[in-house]
């Protein structure tokens, strides 16, 4: 038996990464005599026994839709999950998309990590940068170089969206978080029938299908699949971790009708009836307590029976392709787990289910919309817009088609929201900040089936994770010293039903909606905004100079005796409540989250230099150029001009396109003539023709757009020119104020996924027939100063939260 000393040693997990091992056999001028030591070829190994993990995030969905909470959206694999594991009933998510997975993943508070926004709007504070650490690595990067075998797939949104191209840096990419392989998409949402797909370190563009009917969740279930089977064809042995996160249920709201047409009828009594209906289930489950309240409907939101016949169907159909979008998405999970099923690893395998990263999203307005992006470019409609709109667009029942790109109405996400208050981005309320959450792990879960309502959050994910599978917390990475994790770990609520809660404080803030957790008492400050609106008339409040959060009342509960929030106890105990207060602004400057609301940093004109960049070149070969990186073109005047060589036969294709018919625009030719169309969104769509057909040989083709003004929306004059020939004048009444897309791609020489112009639909992704030299982009300098700040800071007042 060998002796203590020579028996192998543990490495210490806590520096990473683990160095390589001293060579201890003996190197002779020869072999002859050579002593070999296998040890140094050996990859580092987890601790031994370490299981599989699991994490999957849902996105956009409240606590009362799945059927496992008290919901009526079928989701059988996350009831089975929760038969074998336990539910959470008090877990909490920060109340917005790209804040919740950061948080999640490094186990630290969204604004420590950089994430009290979105990626999209990164601001120059810490607590806003959308720039993770290298003091914060998060557990994806702790269990790689602990020897784990690591990928995520589906929604990132953890790059800010101006560095999602082939020039990086992709340290901000998936790879850089610790994960070998990625299949998914980088922004903060996808079309589910043309995502633009990034596979590793590269965007490889819109996938095509065999059979013509491709969609984005069941391809991403079969890729996670594919790639633990590849894992197991290799090393039967090794541990992975997969981060299984699905663009379901975030708008667009789309899913093939077999799945929408279950639903049916289901929601014809509208959202006052669900969300009673879905209260008197929780407590039939026993999934919220007995004497919980159900809180009222906010005076932003109609009643269901003040609306018309015709509104009625439109509002149910939109929640039967929601329910249809989240089924599918549950389906889809439960393939993941069968495979693993399949394969003997379930026991073997712990699986945390995280069914939203936010309360269901009210970004729809009161309306919904039938494209989701009229609302992100600050474009009102009325219900009858609406109708009509949708009855352009195929129907009610082209809803959840790719002919939209939809999103219910709001009061659909407050009855999702079951029992509690507002939702999405409302981080002062349980409505944005607590979503249901199962966890299956047979080997320390002492009785299946079972509920836990611990107060847990985000945060305590990454420390349990690592609890499980027996690895420290990262004193140093890459020699850099590593900030402690700020969650608690829950896996002590695993065996003991009744253990006390050990996560005692967390703070809450988004968009300056302020929330405070102690010890069962919860202060909160909603700022007086809906969640859908931030038109300067309503901004103009919270600018710098006039933004004072002293002036807004703060409320308190004691969640003990009011699970839903029900009972404002502010004046019965202003002594906790002040309390409260101090306990959230001194947290709130530990964690960066000051300056308070600089999340909408853009609309009040804080922005890095306006640069002098004018012109932007592309050749044939570029494609799915992502949305945060095409030429600032919003609202200004510009010009695109096309150096060709046409056949003598002549040519036919597009030119330049960008993103697709419900907002986009395409320089095109067809039957050997010019052509130009301009999306403002699918609620007008402006055609142009030239008046003759072109040339043979070299020449430059360009459209020139002249604006009004300087403005988002602004009118204008588009010209279409042969060399320097005018062949085609068109007026513009409006234009897009802010952006065509938040995930298609501009593109060369091509139109890749759904078309622009519908009339080369049959043909796409219409390539051009002709050589294309080059295709540039000009915009006319704005210098930078006073002047310029004044432009864009009228720009920005009119933007909105897109893509969260």
């Amino acid at each position: 038996m060998p002796d203590a000393e020579h028996l192998p040693q543990e490495p210490d997990r806590s520096v990473l990464p683990i160095p390589d091992p001293a060579f201890t056999g003996t190197s002779n001028l020869t072999l002859e005599g050579s002593v070999p030591d296998w040890g140094i070829t050996a990859a580092v190994q987890p601790p031994p026994g370490a299981p599989n993990v699991l994490l999957v995030m849902i996105d956009d969905t409240g606590f009362a839709n799945p059927t496992t909470f008290g919901g009526v959206i079928n989701t059988p694999t996350l009831d089975r999950l929760a038969a074998d594991g336990l539910k959470y009933n008090r877990f909490q998510v920060c109340a917005l998309c790209s804040p919740t997975r950061a948080a999640m993943l490094t186990g630290r508070n969204h604004h420590r990590v950089g994430f009290g926004s979105i990626s999209e709007f990164a601001a120059p504070f810490p607590g806003y940068s959308a720039n993770l650490p290298q003091s914060c690595a998060p557990v994806s990067k702790l269990l790689q170089l602990n020897g784990y075998s690591t990928a995520a797939f589906g929604k990132w949104h953890l790059t800010p969206n101006d560095q999602q191209g082939a020039a990086g840096p992709v340290t901000r990419w998936p790879s850089g978080w610790g994960f070998d392989h990625f299949w998914g998409f980088l922004g903060g949402e996808a079309g589910q029938f043309d995502p633009v797909i990034t596979q590793d370190n590269t965007v490889i563009g819109v996938p095509e299908s065999t059979d013509g009917h491709y969609y984005l969740p069941d391809d991403q279930a079969s890729k996670t699949i594919e790639w633990i089977h590849q894992v197991r064809a290799v090393n039967p042995d090794r541990p992975y971790f997969i981060y299984y996160s699905t663009g379901a249920a975030h708008a667009p709201h789309q899913v093939p009708p077999e799945w929408s047409d279950r639903y049916a009828g289901k929601f014809d009594e509208g959202w006052d009836r669900y969300r009673e209906n879905a209260f008197a289930r929780q407590k039939e489950l026993g999934i919220i307590p007995a004497d919980t309240e159900l809180t009222p409907r906010p005076d932003a939101m109609p009643a269901w029976d003040s609306l018309t016949p015709d509104l009625k169907r439109l509002y149910a159909r939109q929640m039967e392709v929601f329910a249809g979008f989240q089924e599918n998405a549950d389906w889809n999970l439960g393939r993941v787990i069968d495979a693993i099923t399949e394969m003997g690893e379930l026991d073997n395998t712990v699986i945390i289910c995280v069914w939203g990263d936010n309360g269901a999203s009210m970004e729809g307005t009161t309306t919904g919309s039938f494209n989701e992006l009229t609302m992100q470019n600050g474009i009102p409609l009325t219900d009858q817009e609406q109708l009509e709109l949708t009855e352009e667009h195929g129907g009610i029942e082209a809803w959840g088609t790719d002919r939209m790109e939809p999103h219910y109405a709001c009061a659909w996400a407050w009855a999702g929201n079951t029992p509690f208050r507002w939702g999405k981005q409302v981080a002062c309320y349980l409505g944005g900040t607590q979503v249901g959450m199962v966890v299956r792990w047979p080997g320390l879960i002492s009785d299946p089936g079972g509920l836990r309502s611990q107060f847990t959050h985000c945060i305590d994910i990454a420390p349990t994770i690592l609890e499980i599978v027996r690895l420290p917390e990262a004193k140093s990475v890459n020699g850099i010293a590593q900030e402690r994790m700020q969650g608690t770990s829950f896996a002590y609520t695993f065996g003991t039903p009744g253990a006390i809660e050990r996560h005692n404080q967390q703070y809450f803030e988004i968009y300056g909606n302020l929330g405070m957790y102690d010890r069962g008492w919860w202060a909160s400050q909603m700022l007086p905004r809906i969640p859908w609106d931030v038109t300067p008339e309503t901004m103009n409040e919270f600018r710098p100079g006039v933004y004072d959060p002293s002036k807004y009342p703060w409320e308190l509960y004691y969640l003990p005796d009011d699970y839903s929030q029900a009972r404002n106890l502010a004046a019965q105990y202003p002594d906790r409540l002040d309390e409260l207060k101090a306990l959230f602004f001194r947290v709130a400057r530990e964690n960066y989250v000051t300056p308070l609301l600089a999340g909408f940093a853009t609309f009040f004109g804080i922005l890095p230099s306006l640069g002098n960049r004018t012109k932007y070149t592309y050749y044939q070969d570029v494609q799915n150029i992502l949305p945060g990186s095409i030429p600032p073109i919003y609202g200004r005047s510009y010009t695109i001009s096309a150096d060709l060589e046409i056949p003598g036969d002549g040519a036919d294709g597009v030119i330049i396109a960008e993103a697709a018919e419900l907002g986009g625009f395409s320089l095109f030719v067809q039957d050997n003539t010019l052509k130009y169309t301009y999306s403002m969104l699918g609620v007008r769509t402006y055609r142009q023709r030239a008046s003759r057909p072109l040339p043979t040989g070299r020449v430059t083709v360009r459209m020139v757009f002249t604006a009004d003004e300087n403005i988002p929306g602004t009118p204008g004059t588009a010209e279409l020119f042969y060399d320097h020939q005018l062949v085609s004048r068109m007026r513009m009444d409006n234009t897009v104020p802010v952006v065509f897309t938040a995930y298609a791609g501009m593109d060369i020489g091509r139109d890749n996924g759904l078309p622009v112009d519908q009339s080369y639909a049959c043909q796409s992704p219409f390539p051009f027939t002709g050589v294309i030299r080059k295709v540039e982009i000009e915009i006319p300098p704005i210098p930078d100063g006073p002047v310029a700040r004044r432009l864009y800071q009228r720009r920005n007042e009119h933007l909105v939260g897109w893509a969260i």
